[in-house]
This record gives C-alpha cells, sequence and structure tokens, in this order.
C-alpha cells in the first residue's frame, strides 16, 4: 500500500540507517530580543471603559515586562514572556508592583527654595510672585540646582512625568532635561512687570523661542501658562489662543481657586474665568484647568459644554470646595500637587490617596490623555515607552510575607506612604531610580 511521502519521516527512515549525520539543523521561529526583563509580584493594568465611565485599575499576578529600545515590547506571565523571548538581562522583583510612571499635572518647581513659607497664609495672593521674590538673590546656576532637585524628589517618589509652571522657566527646562524626567513647561505670561519678565510681550516671546528650542526634544515641551488671569489684558489672551492655536501650543490656567481669586477676575474683564476663556476661545478639550474650585451650576454647564481638561490638587482647601462628581464621563481629568509651599515635597501618592482606587487613572493615563500623550505613556502597554515604577509591597503590608493572597496592590496604594515604597524609576527605558538612589539619566 502506498502512503504519502512527507519529510520529517524521511529524515527520520535516513537517520535510523545511517545515512545522515547525527546533527541535523534545527528550524525555530525567530525570537523577539529583550534588553531587560523585569519580573514582579504583580503588574498594574486598567480594564477597559465601560458605558464611557473611566477605566479602572486592576492587578495581573506573577508577570513581567520587556523593555528593549527605550519601549516596552513584551508583557504577560513570567513562563510565557521567559519562553518567547531572548533576554539579554533580568531583574527579579518578587515583592514588588509595577505601575505606570505618574504624570503631575501641576507643579511649581521652583517652589522649593521657599518649601513650607506659604503655610498659614492667603496662597492665592501671588505665589509665583512670592518665589520670584526669593529666586531674585539666586543665580542661574543656582536656580536650576534647584529646580533640579525638585526634579529629582518627584523621580523618587514615583513621578515620571510633570507639567510645571515656574517663573525662570529657561533654566527650569534645563533642569528637567539634566533629570531626565518627562516634562511640560509653562511659560508664565501675565501683564504685571516683575523681576524676571517685563509684560506679557516678552513672557510670549520667550515661550516661543523655547518652544523652537525644544521642538524635537524628546522628553521636554513648551506650553503657555496663565497663572492668574486678574493680571492679563483680553489683548493677551487673544495673543495667547492665536499662538495655541497656530503652533499647537499646549495652554495650562490657575483658574477659580477661590471665590476671591474669581471676584478679582471678574473686577478687571466683567465676567468670570470660564466666561472670559470662552470668548477668546481657549475654553476646550486641549486646556489644562487647574484648580476649578469656586464654581456655580452656569461655570459646570460651561466646562462639561466644551470638556475642558480639568486637574485636581491636593491641596486641604480644595477638600472644602464643591465636590467634583458633576464630571461627565467624557471629562478629561488629571491630578497635581500645587506648590512646595503647601506639599512640603511634590509627592502625588498623597494627591491619589486623596481619591482611592479611582485617583490611580487620572495620576497616570488621564494624565496622559489631559497631555495628549496617551498613545506614549500613561499605561503598561507594548508599544508605549517604558515609563515604569516598581513598588516593594513589603513596606506596605509586611503579610506579603506570610500569605500573598491578603495583599491588596490597589488598595495599599491609597493607604498613605506609597511614595516610600517606590524603589526603581524607569523614564523612556532608562533607569533613573535604583533600589531607591537616584542615578545618572
Amino acid at each position: 500500500m502506498l502512503t504519502h511521502w512527507h519529510p520529517r519521516r524521511a529524515i527520520y527512515d535516513a537517520l535510523k540507517r545511517g545515512f545522515l549525520p547525527l546533527k541535523v539543523p534545527r528550524y525555530t521561529r525567530s525570537m523577539t530580543s529583550i534588553d531587560l526583563l523585569i519580573k514582579a509580584h504583580s503588574v498594574l493594568q486598567f480594564d477597559s471603559p465601560h458605558d464611557g465611565a473611566k477605566p479602572t485599575p486592576r492587578v495581573e499576578a506573577d508577570w513581567a515586562l520587556g523593555i528593549k529600545d527605550r519601549h516596552i515590547v513584551a508583557l504577560g506571565p513570567h513562563a510565557e514572556i521567559a519562553a518567547e523571548h531572548q533576554v539579554s538581562a533580568t531583574l527579579e522583583l518578587p515583592n514588588h508592583l509595577l505601575m505606570p510612571g505618574l504624570i503631575n499635572l501641576q507643579s511649581h518647581a521652583l517652589g522649593i527654595i521657599d518649601r513650607g513659607d506659604s503655610r498659614g497664609v492667603d496662597v492665592f495672593s501671588g505665589p509665583l510672585g512670592a518665589i520670584d521674590t526669593s529666586a531674585a538673590v539666586l543665580a542661574d546656576e543656582e536656580l536650576m540646582a534647584a529646580a533640579q532637585l525638585a526634579f529629582t524628589e518627584m523621580l523618587m517618589a514615583g513621578t515620571t512625568t510633570c507639567a510645571d509652571m515656574s517663573l525662570h522657566s529657561e533654566w527650569v527646562a534645563k533642569a528637567a532635561e539634566a533629570s531626565g524626567i518627562h516634562a511640560q513647561i509653562s511659560v508664565p505670561v501675565s501683564d504685571d512687570h516683575n523681576a524676571w519678565t517685563h509684560g506679557a510681550q516678552q513672557a510670549l516671546d520667550r515661550a516661543l523661542a523655547m518652544h523652537d528650542t525644544y521642538a524635537h526634544h524628546p522628553r521636554i515641551g513648551i506650553a503657555i501658562g496663565l497663572p492668574d488671569l486678574s493680571k492679563i489684558d483680553h489683548a493677551t489672551l487673544v495673543k495667547v489662543a492665536t499662538y495655541a492655536l497656530e503652533l499647537n501650543l499646549g495652554v495650562q490656567v490657575l483658574l477659580h481657586q477661590s471665590s476671591a481669586h474669581v471676584l478679582a477676575v471678574e473686577k478687571r474683564h466683567g465676567c468670570n474665568g470660564i466666561q472670559l476663556l470662552e470668548q477668546v476661545g481657549l475654553l476646550g478639550p486641549s486646556l489644562q484647568a487647574v484648580h476649578m474650585n469656586a464654581l456655580d451650576d452656569d461655570d459646570i454647564a460651561l466646562l462639561r459644554h466644551h470638556r475642558v481638561a480639568l486637574v485636581r490638587c491636593h491641596h486641604p482647601f480644595e477638600n472644602q470646595m464643591r465636590r467634583w462628581d458633576w464630571l461627565s464621563p467624557a471629562q478629561p481629568l488629571a491630578l497635581g500637587t500645587g506648590g512646595y509651599g503647601l506639599n512640603y515635597y511634590a509627592d502625588l501618592f498623597r494627591s491619589i490617596e486623596r481619591h482611592g482606587s479611582s485617583g490611580i487613572f487620572p495620576a497616570t493615563l488621564g494624565g496622559a490623555e489631559v497631555m495628549g500623550l496617551d498613545e506614549n505613556i500613561g499605561s503598561l502597554v507594548t508599544g508605549k515607552l517604558a515609563d515604569i515604577i516598581a513598588a516593594d509591597l513589603r513596606i506596605l503590608d509586611a503579610r506579603i510575607h506570610a500569605d500573598t493572597a491578603l495583599v491588596d496592590p490597589i488598595n495599599l496604594l491609597t493607604q498613605g506612604r506609597a511614595s516610600q515604597a517606590v524603589t526603581h524609576v524607569w523614564v523612556a527605558g532608562n533607569m533613573r531610580v535604583r533600589n531607591r538612589q537616584i542615578t545618572s539619566p
């Protein structure tokens, strides 16, 4: 009886008869290489949203993550990733949670100069001006060193991306570049004169020059900052709107910080800040509106209609203002820390704590969405930049030694001291913190 000839069977028969050498070439599929494989206790992921709701965090146990050429190239169970990839180096973190690097949508890096000095005073009476007074006695290199210290503290606390609004923006940008952090540097624009700038046009010129300088930088972007609408002319806001549209510049505004601030804007412009921004065409999803405390129903209707991106900080006074349960599911939401004077250090986990597990999304992927960077950062997904932090769960709950089933990583992140558990930090695949020690960029 004739049988179908098969090459593999023919080779086997030939080997038995001694017609072929015993070493037969093996044909295997090509394997993707990995520069660094991180094996962890668990990896934080986001569930797909339903009915327009914000994604919710979940954890996958005994997962590994692979990095190559600054990006995440592999993600899944330990055994699968190891079997399917060629691994150059492995980092064992059996007690750690891997999660996206935190994104701080509002900071004042140079506020570190006056750390703690604004406690007990009216923080809306001009904190940037107070910082500028202190900064006036410092040399440029000292300003850069101060800002670099602030960015280093952010990295140590798990923040890999920030949106900073500080005076002396050129030196703050240089500090961000030197620190290795991702940063949006918002150049403050005001019609008031100060030691740093002589009016709005000079500030706008600075912003445009910095935009050209960092146009192709992989980690630094430039935006326009509006620290106080009560100190800016209507004509200047029209210019800001024009530049933002023509050059695709981001705009961040400190808005409706308090009832007193709302009244100050109304006194100068005849309307509140939200109405003013709508008039000049700045009210929309690309606007980063920070604070947003003293709101009435008409304000909320405008914010919802224009899908304005909102940034909430964790200052104690913000918790006394109107709750944010009015937010529509489509409304972009991020978290920030604000200034050093109130927060003592730039720890975004403190903002997460005030929101519980619902604070994880706005501090990561939500922040990326607000900055228009969600295709690159904000979540641990293959193809995205490797912006990653590793938190030692043993620091947050000793029970991991006895029974890992008792440990709920997401809950631990919201209970306090989470920044103290951060042991490793990567920015675009570059390890910036190793075993709680800062490394060179």
